[in-house]
């Protein structure tokens, strides 16, 4: 479905990320998980193609998407929800569920209903007149990912969604995550939370210095020892159990 060959992608003199490789098949659950300034965020930036890659290949369903303008992204069903959230705050939640539907090719947004998407977030039904900004954290992010499937895309790209979450909120998002997947879409993710993403993925990258170090099977990589190491970039330095991440 997508496959990603020698990306690299560059701020000015830094390169943020150097040679990375990865791929997600239908229907699957890809964690990226790295240390701050790894390069994750960078990586699905230029698979959404909201920056451009320096050099390298994304093929998405045997199209190159490489060098394409955000919009190709789209129309070809990759849809990214970024950090941070980024919904319109003056705008209502209809109005920002209804900018999700660019996809769709209608120029009369508010001919556009979202009623099919907000059987899925019923919190969001009852607020459809407010204001994005009257929302609590774990409400706006579900308008955002809300938002997302608006697009109806085949390939969701998920970037810190339990960012600054409540606990039980964050539990929220990542069920709605499994349910998801387990009704056929693709999902490639970014986040901190290493353990309960891997925990619900199927397969996993670690990311360092803008590089793949680490790759297989989410519980694999659960189970591997260097990962901590990997992970918080202390490689070479004897992890204490207390810091290990097992499966409980």
């Amino acid at each position: 479905m997508l496959e990603v060959h020698d990306l690299h992608v560059d701020h000015g003199k830094i390169s943020a990320v150097r040679g990375l490789s990865l791929s997600v098949e239908a229907g699957e659950i890809v964690a990226i998980v790295g240390a701050n300034g790894a390069g994750k965020s960078s990586t699905l930036n230029a698979l959404a193609g909201i920056i451009r890659s320096t050099r390298g290949s994304i093929r998405y369903d045997g199209r190159e998407m490489a060098g394409r303008p955000a919009r190709s992204y789209i129309e070809a069903g990759i849809v990214q929800v970024p950090e941070g959230r980024m919904n319109f705050r003056t705008l209502t939640v209809l109005e920002n569920l209804q900018a999700g539907a660019y996809r769709l090719g209608s120029l009369l947004l508010s001919h556009i209903s979202p009623e099919d998407v907000l059987q899925r977030f019923p919190v969001l039904a009852d607020k459809l007149h407010e204001p994005a900004s009257n929302l609590s954290g774990g409400q706006a992010q579900l308008l955002a990912v809300a938002r997302g499937l608006m697009a109806k895309p085949s390939l969701l790209l998920l970037d810190e969604p339990t960012l600054g979450l409540s606990p039980i909120a964050a539990e929220d998002v990542f069920e709605l995550i499994g349910t998801l997947r387990s009704e056929g879409l693709s999902i490639l993710i970014v986040e901190q939370n290493v353990r309960q993403t891997l925990d619900l993925a199927d397969r996993g990258y670690i990311v360092e210095g803008g590089r793949v170090v680490q790759q297989g099977s989410a519980r694999d990589l659960m189970d591997d020892d260097d990962l901590a190491a990997n992970y918080l970039g202390m490689k070479g330095v004897r992890v204490p159990e207390s810091m290990q991440m097992r499966v409980k």
